[in-house]
């Protein structure tokens, strides 16, 4: 069983706020205007919450719901990259994946595989919420669709990328 005293300061960071970096991918992987960003950003947050309490039986998770410190937020000129918006959308995503895969890892290392099992179902569960918060495409409300093609490609990203492979893997932690 993992508690923060099972990480660096680093790893715990990276722990927790990986998945706001996944409903942040979400909203990255189609745009579409400020509402529909923060829907999807709530979204996530809320499904991280439910799943740490859900998961409450777990050390791990019951030592990320019990951490109330703001951890550091990453330089947006590294998450982002140079090159125009579709050029930074694409390089913020590409480091959202190198974020899932490595806290994947980590926690395959270091926490019990219920925990580890737990965790990359949590990100993938918040990749799920997020795309599920807004319609895409559509215009003040009318028509679009609630997962655009371009979400649910990055949801399976996430899923590959968190060592799920499976869509079974998209729905709630367990």
């Amino acid at each position: 069983m993992a508690t923060k005293d099972s990480f660096t300061p680093e790893e715990w960071t990276q722990l927790r706020l990986t998945p706001a970096m996944v409903a942040s991918g979400i909203s990255a992987a189609d745009p579409s205007g400020m509402i529909a960003t923060i829907k999807e950003a709530m979204a996530g947050a809320q499904g991280v919450a439910e799943a740490l309490q859900k998961g409450a039986q777990l050390e791990l998770f019951q030592a990320l719901a019990a951490d109330r410190s703001i951890p550091g937020i990453p330089d947006t000129r590294t998450l982002l990259g140079e090159g125009t918006r579709d050029e930074q959308l694409q390089s913020f995503k590409n480091k959202v994946l190198e974020q899932v895969s490595a806290a994947s890892e980590l926690v395959g290392r270091k926490a019990s595989p219920e925990e580890a099992d737990s965790y990359r179902r949590l990100l993938v569960d918040v990749a799920t919420r997020a795309a599920e918060a807004a319609k895409e495409g559509g215009f003040l409300g009318f028509g679009g669709v609630r997962v655009s093609d371009k979400e649910r490609a990055f949801m399976g990203e996430v899923s590959r990328a968190a060592g799920l492979s499976d869509t079974a893997s998209m729905t709630s932690p367990s």
